[in-house]
């Protein structure tokens, strides 16, 4: 009985989560294909938007492959179960765009000339959208949870180790600025890139945490309106 209410549990997170994603695949793609107009159209460097060609070209061949896979590409009139895997077609071509736009991000920051730096925050503006969209309905929906101690201990570990890596990020990318002075590095600048990165990682790492609690209760009063 417990096995059967966990898989009931599971498979609606992983149905809805789905729906999510898919609303906004279109949203990341539209995004990074004006980003990419506006930088061809500035006579930017190639490196500039080469991230974005990848971004596309990425997602585009995910879901293509992912449709044809499920055979739900040419099928106009969908019955729920072509919808439910035409939605995780679109999920896991989005998950790919986005995850080759936080990498990629991160390629950018190392390698870009210091004269096209500020062009970073265009990502940022590329994938922030979707990721607040989908965060605000996992947690109103109760779809973020432990499900037992176990997980909870996991996700909390997991949750230390990207929020950690998560801030330094934040703290290289914010801090940017104060790694020089008058054109010679300071490594006081370090310091301040990691107060910025502490001053985001812990609030986020507390808020997220206790949004999940909120979300697990909220599970389990969705999970016991079926019942």
């Amino acid at each position: 009985m417990l096995f059967m209410k966990k898989k009931k549990v599971d498979e609606r997170i992983q149905k809805r989560s789905n729906e999510l994603i898919a609303k906004v695949f279109p949203l990341l793609g539209i995004l990074d294909l004006v980003f990419l107009i506006i930088k061809i159209v500035m006579g930017l460097p190639f490196m500039v938007y080469m991230l974005e060609i990848c971004i596309l070209v990425i997602g585009a061949a995910v879901w293509l492959t992912e449709e044809l896979r499920y055979g739900t590409l040419l099928v106009k009139e969908k019955d729920d179960m072509l919808k439910e895997l035409s939605n995780k077609a679109r999920s896991n071509a989005f998950m790919a765009m986005f995850w080759t736009v936080l990498s990629g991000e991160l390629l950018y920051i190392l390698l870009i000339d210091k004269a096209y730096f500020l062009w970073v925050f265009s990502y940022i503006v590329i994938w922030l959208p979707a990721a607040i969209y989908i965060t605000i309905h996992s947690f109103s929906e109760g779809l973020l949870i432990f499900g037992s101690r176990k997980k909870e201990k996991n996700t909390k570990k997991s949750l230390a180790v990207r929020t950690f890596i998560g801030s330094l990020f934040f703290g290289a990318l914010v801090g940017f600025e104060y790694y020089f002075h008058d054109g010679v590095f300071d490594p006081k600048g370090l310091i301040a890139a990691l107060l910025l990165a502490a001053g985001w990682g812990i609030p986020f790492y507390l808020m997220f945490f206790g949004l999940m609690k909120l979300s697990e209760k909220k599970a389990d009063k969705n999970l016991e309106k079926e019942e």
